[in-house]
Protein backbone atom coordinates (compact mmCIF):
# COMPACT_ATOMS: atom_id res chain seq x y z
CA UNK A 1 0.00 0.00 0.00
CA UNK A 2 3.04 2.26 0.28
CA UNK A 3 3.64 5.46 2.21
CA UNK A 4 1.12 8.27 2.62
CA UNK A 5 1.00 11.50 4.61
CA UNK A 6 -2.40 12.86 5.63
CA UNK A 7 -2.79 16.64 5.97
CA UNK A 8 -5.21 18.81 7.92
CA UNK A 9 -4.44 22.49 7.33
CA UNK A 10 -6.54 24.52 9.75
CA UNK A 11 -6.84 28.19 10.67
CA UNK A 12 -4.25 27.93 13.44
CA UNK A 13 -2.13 24.84 12.78
CA UNK A 14 -1.10 22.08 10.42
CA UNK A 15 -1.52 18.44 11.37
CA UNK A 16 0.37 15.65 9.58
CA UNK A 17 0.01 11.89 9.98
CA UNK A 18 2.51 9.55 8.33
CA UNK A 19 1.32 6.06 7.41
CA UNK A 20 3.29 3.13 6.05
CA UNK A 21 0.60 0.87 4.66
CA UNK A 22 -2.14 0.91 7.28
CA UNK A 23 0.19 1.54 10.19
CA UNK A 24 0.48 5.01 11.71
CA UNK A 25 4.15 5.83 12.11
CA UNK A 26 4.09 9.44 13.27
CA UNK A 27 1.69 12.30 14.01
CA UNK A 28 2.86 15.90 14.35
CA UNK A 29 1.31 19.35 14.65
CA UNK A 30 2.75 22.85 14.28
CA UNK A 31 1.12 26.22 14.81
CA UNK A 32 0.97 28.50 11.80
CA UNK A 33 2.24 32.08 11.70
CA UNK A 34 -0.46 34.75 11.57
CA UNK A 35 -2.24 35.43 8.27
CA UNK A 36 -1.49 32.07 6.66
CA UNK A 37 -5.11 30.87 6.53
CA UNK A 38 -8.27 32.99 6.63
CA UNK A 39 -11.88 31.79 6.51
CA UNK A 40 -10.68 28.33 5.57
CA UNK A 41 -8.57 29.53 2.62
CA UNK A 42 -4.79 29.35 2.34
CA UNK A 43 -3.62 32.89 1.57
CA UNK A 44 -0.27 31.94 0.01
CA UNK A 45 0.15 28.47 -1.44
CA UNK A 46 3.91 29.02 -1.87
CA UNK A 47 4.37 30.04 1.77
CA UNK A 48 2.30 27.05 2.90
CA UNK A 49 4.32 24.71 0.69
CA UNK A 50 7.56 25.92 2.27
CA UNK A 51 6.05 25.61 5.75
CA UNK A 52 4.89 22.00 5.33
CA UNK A 53 8.15 20.97 3.62
CA UNK A 54 10.22 22.34 6.51
CA UNK A 55 7.78 20.87 9.03
CA UNK A 56 8.02 17.40 7.47
CA UNK A 57 11.80 17.47 7.13
CA UNK A 58 12.19 18.73 10.68
CA UNK A 59 10.28 15.73 12.04
CA UNK A 60 11.65 13.01 9.79
CA UNK A 61 8.50 12.58 7.71
CA UNK A 62 9.32 11.47 4.15
CA UNK A 63 8.28 13.64 1.20
CA UNK A 64 5.98 11.09 -0.38
CA UNK A 65 2.31 10.74 -1.36
CA UNK A 66 -0.13 13.24 0.17
CA UNK A 67 -3.81 13.01 1.18
CA UNK A 68 -5.44 16.37 1.79
CA UNK A 69 -8.82 16.97 3.45
CA UNK A 70 -10.38 20.10 1.99
CA UNK A 71 -11.49 23.08 4.03
CA UNK A 72 -15.16 24.03 3.74
CA UNK A 73 -14.38 27.16 1.72
CA UNK A 74 -12.75 25.26 -1.12
CA UNK A 75 -15.66 23.22 -2.48
CA UNK A 76 -19.43 22.77 -2.77
CA UNK A 77 -21.07 19.53 -1.64
CA UNK A 78 -24.65 18.25 -1.91
CA UNK A 79 -26.63 15.13 -1.20
CA UNK A 80 -28.85 14.54 -4.24
CA UNK A 81 -31.41 11.98 -5.40
CA UNK A 82 -31.58 11.36 -9.16
CA UNK A 83 -33.37 8.93 -11.47
CA UNK A 84 -31.34 5.81 -12.25
CA UNK A 85 -28.98 6.62 -15.11
CA UNK A 86 -25.69 5.58 -16.69
CA UNK A 87 -22.40 7.09 -15.57
CA UNK A 88 -22.19 9.06 -18.82
CA UNK A 89 -25.66 10.51 -18.24
CA UNK A 90 -24.75 11.31 -14.64
CA UNK A 91 -21.60 13.16 -15.67
CA UNK A 92 -23.74 15.28 -17.97
CA UNK A 93 -26.50 15.97 -15.42
CA UNK A 94 -24.47 16.40 -12.22
CA UNK A 95 -23.37 20.02 -12.90
CA UNK A 96 -27.03 21.10 -13.03
CA UNK A 97 -27.47 19.99 -9.41
CA UNK A 98 -25.01 22.77 -8.44
CA UNK A 99 -26.49 25.53 -10.64
CA UNK A 100 -27.56 27.61 -7.61
CA UNK A 101 -24.10 27.44 -6.01
CA UNK A 102 -21.52 27.89 -8.76
CA UNK A 103 -20.01 31.32 -9.25
CA UNK A 104 -18.23 30.48 -12.53
CA UNK A 105 -19.08 28.63 -15.74
CA UNK A 106 -19.58 24.92 -15.12
CA UNK A 107 -16.69 23.95 -17.41
CA UNK A 108 -14.35 25.57 -14.87
CA UNK A 109 -15.24 22.93 -12.25
CA UNK A 110 -14.46 19.31 -11.51
CA UNK A 111 -17.51 17.29 -10.42
CA UNK A 112 -17.30 14.04 -8.48
CA UNK A 113 -19.65 11.84 -6.50
CA UNK A 114 -19.96 8.75 -4.32
CA UNK A 115 -22.94 6.42 -4.33
CA UNK A 116 -24.98 6.50 -1.10
CA UNK A 117 -27.71 4.03 -2.02
CA UNK A 118 -30.30 2.80 -4.53
CA UNK A 119 -34.05 3.34 -4.04
CA UNK A 120 -36.52 0.82 -5.46
CA UNK A 121 -39.85 1.73 -7.01
CA UNK A 122 -43.26 0.28 -6.12
CA UNK A 123 -42.50 -2.72 -8.35
CA UNK A 124 -39.37 -3.51 -6.34
CA UNK A 125 -37.03 -2.54 -9.19
CA UNK A 126 -34.23 0.04 -8.85
CA UNK A 127 -35.64 3.47 -9.67
CA UNK A 128 -33.49 6.22 -8.12
CA UNK A 129 -29.98 6.68 -6.78
CA UNK A 130 -28.79 8.71 -3.82
CA UNK A 131 -25.44 10.45 -4.23
CA UNK A 132 -23.03 12.60 -2.27
CA UNK A 133 -21.70 15.02 -4.86
CA UNK A 134 -18.87 17.56 -4.88
CA UNK A 135 -17.89 20.47 -7.14
CA UNK A 136 -14.54 22.26 -7.03
CA UNK A 137 -12.87 24.80 -9.28
CA UNK A 138 -10.23 23.22 -11.52
CA UNK A 139 -7.95 26.15 -10.72
CA UNK A 140 -8.20 25.36 -6.98
CA UNK A 141 -7.35 21.71 -7.61
CA UNK A 142 -4.30 22.78 -9.58
CA UNK A 143 -3.26 25.21 -6.83
CA UNK A 144 -3.21 22.36 -4.30
CA UNK A 145 -1.33 20.12 -6.70
CA UNK A 146 1.28 22.84 -7.27
CA UNK A 147 1.54 23.49 -3.52
CA UNK A 148 2.32 19.86 -2.77
CA UNK A 149 4.70 19.64 -5.73
CA UNK A 150 6.65 22.66 -4.41
CA UNK A 151 6.73 21.04 -0.96
CA UNK A 152 8.12 17.81 -2.43
CA UNK A 153 4.95 15.70 -2.09
CA UNK A 154 2.79 13.97 -4.71
CA UNK A 155 -0.91 14.74 -4.27
CA UNK A 156 -2.88 11.48 -4.33
CA UNK A 157 -6.12 12.33 -2.47
CA UNK A 158 -8.05 15.61 -2.34
CA UNK A 159 -11.35 15.03 -0.60
CA UNK A 160 -14.15 16.81 1.31
CA UNK A 161 -14.12 16.17 5.04
CA UNK A 162 -17.61 14.63 4.80
CA UNK A 163 -16.25 11.89 2.51
CA UNK A 164 -13.15 11.42 4.65
CA UNK A 165 -15.17 10.94 7.84
CA UNK A 166 -17.52 8.62 5.95
CA UNK A 167 -14.56 6.43 4.96
CA UNK A 168 -13.39 6.31 8.58
CA UNK A 169 -16.87 5.34 9.80
CA UNK A 170 -17.21 2.74 7.05
CA UNK A 171 -14.11 0.95 8.30
CA UNK A 172 -15.19 1.28 11.93
CA UNK A 173 -18.58 -0.27 11.13
CA UNK A 174 -16.93 -3.10 9.20
CA UNK A 175 -15.12 -4.14 12.40
CA UNK A 176 -17.62 -3.19 15.11
CA UNK A 177 -21.06 -3.06 13.46
CA UNK A 178 -23.57 -0.27 13.87
CA UNK A 179 -24.52 0.36 10.25
CA UNK A 180 -27.86 1.82 11.43
CA UNK A 181 -26.40 3.94 14.25
CA UNK A 182 -26.67 7.73 14.10
CA UNK A 183 -23.46 9.50 15.07
CA UNK A 184 -22.25 13.08 15.13
CA UNK A 185 -18.57 13.97 14.77
CA UNK A 186 -18.02 17.33 16.47
CA UNK A 187 -14.87 19.13 15.32
CA UNK A 188 -14.02 21.75 17.97
CA UNK A 189 -11.76 24.00 15.91
CA UNK A 190 -9.92 27.29 16.31
CA UNK A 191 -12.36 29.65 14.56
CA UNK A 192 -15.48 27.50 14.31
CA UNK A 193 -17.06 24.26 15.42
CA UNK A 194 -18.49 21.88 12.82
CA UNK A 195 -20.99 19.10 13.42
CA UNK A 196 -21.08 16.22 10.92
CA UNK A 197 -24.08 13.91 11.30
CA UNK A 198 -24.02 10.39 9.82
CA UNK A 199 -26.48 7.52 9.61
CA UNK A 200 -24.09 4.60 9.71
CA UNK A 201 -21.32 5.76 7.38
CA UNK A 202 -23.72 7.75 5.22
CA UNK A 203 -23.36 11.52 5.53
CA UNK A 204 -26.60 13.29 6.43
CA UNK A 205 -25.89 16.93 7.28
CA UNK A 206 -23.32 19.45 8.48
CA UNK A 207 -23.77 22.48 10.68
CA UNK A 208 -21.26 25.20 11.47
CA UNK A 209 -21.18 27.18 14.72
CA UNK A 210 -19.10 30.35 14.92
CA UNK A 211 -17.59 29.44 18.27
CA UNK A 212 -14.06 28.10 18.63
CA UNK A 213 -10.79 28.25 20.47
CA UNK A 214 -9.98 31.73 19.15
CA UNK A 215 -12.95 33.18 21.05
CA UNK A 216 -11.65 31.61 24.25
CA UNK A 217 -8.22 33.15 23.52
CA UNK A 218 -9.89 36.58 23.22
CA UNK A 219 -11.79 36.13 26.48
CA UNK A 220 -8.61 35.14 28.31
CA UNK A 221 -6.79 38.14 26.80
CA UNK A 222 -9.53 40.53 27.96
CA UNK A 223 -9.79 39.14 31.49
CA UNK A 224 -6.04 38.73 32.06
CA UNK A 225 -5.00 41.94 30.32
CA UNK A 226 -2.55 40.25 27.95
CA UNK A 227 -1.93 39.99 24.21
CA UNK A 228 -4.01 37.34 22.42
CA UNK A 229 -0.87 35.33 21.63
CA UNK A 230 0.03 35.22 25.32
CA UNK A 231 -3.59 34.32 26.07
CA UNK A 232 -3.30 31.42 23.63
CA UNK A 233 -0.34 30.08 25.62
CA UNK A 234 -2.34 30.57 28.85
CA UNK A 235 -5.11 28.43 27.36
CA UNK A 236 -2.71 25.69 26.27
CA UNK A 237 -1.11 25.51 29.74
CA UNK A 238 -4.31 26.29 31.72
CA UNK A 239 -2.41 29.12 33.39
CA UNK A 240 -4.01 30.03 36.74
CA UNK A 241 -6.94 27.76 35.91
CA UNK A 242 -8.25 29.89 33.02
CA UNK A 243 -10.02 26.86 31.53
CA UNK A 244 -12.21 26.60 34.66
CA UNK A 245 -13.03 30.33 34.85
CA UNK A 246 -16.61 31.61 34.82
CA UNK A 247 -16.20 33.28 31.42
CA UNK A 248 -14.79 30.07 29.94
CA UNK A 249 -17.68 28.07 31.41
CA UNK A 250 -20.16 30.49 29.83
CA UNK A 251 -18.54 29.93 26.45
CA UNK A 252 -18.69 26.14 26.91
CA UNK A 253 -22.38 26.37 27.84
CA UNK A 254 -23.16 28.46 24.76
CA UNK A 255 -21.40 26.01 22.48
CA UNK A 256 -23.07 23.01 24.15
CA UNK A 257 -26.44 24.71 23.66
CA UNK A 258 -25.77 25.04 19.91
CA UNK A 259 -24.93 21.33 19.76
CA UNK A 260 -28.21 20.50 21.53
CA UNK A 261 -30.15 22.57 18.99
CA UNK A 262 -28.51 20.79 16.08
CA UNK A 263 -29.22 17.36 17.58
CA UNK A 264 -32.84 18.25 18.36
CA UNK A 265 -33.34 19.54 14.82
CA UNK A 266 -31.96 16.29 13.40
CA UNK A 267 -34.13 14.13 15.66
CA UNK A 268 -37.23 16.19 14.85
CA UNK A 269 -36.69 15.69 11.12
CA UNK A 270 -35.87 11.99 11.49
CA UNK A 271 -38.61 10.65 13.76
CA UNK A 272 -37.67 7.03 12.97
CA UNK A 273 -34.11 7.57 14.24
CA UNK A 274 -32.41 8.95 17.31
CA UNK A 275 -28.99 10.54 17.48
CA UNK A 276 -27.34 9.43 20.72
CA UNK A 277 -23.59 9.46 20.09
CA UNK A 278 -21.20 12.42 19.86
CA UNK A 279 -17.53 12.00 18.96
CA UNK A 280 -15.29 14.96 19.79
CA UNK A 281 -12.14 15.97 17.93
CA UNK A 282 -10.15 19.13 17.24
CA UNK A 283 -8.21 21.29 19.69
CA UNK A 284 -11.21 21.95 21.94
CA UNK A 285 -11.59 18.23 22.59
CA UNK A 286 -8.50 18.45 24.78
CA UNK A 287 -10.27 20.74 27.28
CA UNK A 288 -11.77 18.54 30.00
CA UNK A 289 -14.19 21.21 31.26
CA UNK A 290 -15.61 21.67 27.75
CA UNK A 291 -16.06 17.91 27.29
CA UNK A 292 -17.87 17.70 30.62
CA UNK A 293 -20.17 20.62 29.78
CA UNK A 294 -21.09 19.06 26.42
CA UNK A 295 -21.85 15.72 28.09
CA UNK A 296 -23.93 17.30 30.89
CA UNK A 297 -25.85 19.64 28.57
CA UNK A 298 -26.59 17.24 25.73
CA UNK A 299 -27.13 14.14 27.93
CA UNK A 300 -25.80 12.09 25.05
CA UNK A 301 -23.06 9.48 24.89
CA UNK A 302 -19.92 11.60 24.44
CA UNK A 303 -16.76 9.86 23.23
CA UNK A 304 -13.31 10.90 22.10
CA UNK A 305 -13.40 10.61 18.31
CA UNK A 306 -10.32 8.42 18.42
CA UNK A 307 -12.63 5.63 19.70
CA UNK A 308 -13.51 5.29 16.01
CA UNK A 309 -9.91 4.30 15.19
CA UNK A 310 -8.15 0.96 15.57
CA UNK A 311 -5.60 1.08 18.37
CA UNK A 312 -2.60 0.90 16.01
CA UNK A 313 -3.89 4.00 14.21
CA UNK A 314 -4.30 6.23 17.28
CA UNK A 315 -1.60 8.84 17.94
CA UNK A 316 -0.08 8.53 21.38
CA UNK A 317 -0.07 12.26 22.16
CA UNK A 318 -3.07 14.57 21.78
CA UNK A 319 -4.89 12.09 19.52
CA UNK A 320 -7.99 14.31 19.28
CA UNK A 321 -6.05 16.71 17.03
CA UNK A 322 -5.51 14.25 14.19
CA UNK A 323 -8.85 12.64 13.32
CA UNK A 324 -9.40 14.79 10.22
CA UNK A 325 -5.95 14.10 8.81
CA UNK A 326 -6.30 10.38 9.53
CA UNK A 327 -9.73 10.34 7.91
CA UNK A 328 -8.15 11.59 4.68
CA UNK A 329 -5.82 8.60 4.73
CA UNK A 330 -8.83 6.30 5.29
CA UNK A 331 -10.38 7.79 2.15
CA UNK A 332 -7.30 6.57 0.26
CA UNK A 333 -7.83 3.08 1.73
CA UNK A 334 -11.20 2.86 -0.03
CA UNK A 335 -9.83 4.29 -3.25
CA UNK A 336 -10.72 7.98 -2.94
CA UNK A 337 -9.03 10.08 -5.63
CA UNK A 338 -11.00 13.32 -5.44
Amino acid sequence: MGKLVGFDIGENSVKMVYFSGRELKRAITAELPDAMVSNGRILSMDAMADFIRDMAKGHGIPLTNAAMVLNTGDRFVRSVTLPLMTEQQLRYNLPYEFRDFLTEEKNRYFFDYSMQGILNGSDGQPEKMELFACAMLKSSVEEYRAMFRRAGFRQRVLTPDESAYSALLEEHIAHHGGEDTDRCIVSLGHRSTYLYIFHGSRFDSRRGVEVGGAELDSLIADHCGVDVHVAHSYKNSDYNGVLESDYAQELYARLAGEIVRAVNFYNYNNRDRELKELYLCGGGAGIAALRETIAETTRLEVHPATDLLPEQQRPEEEPWLYLRAIAGVFESFRGGKR
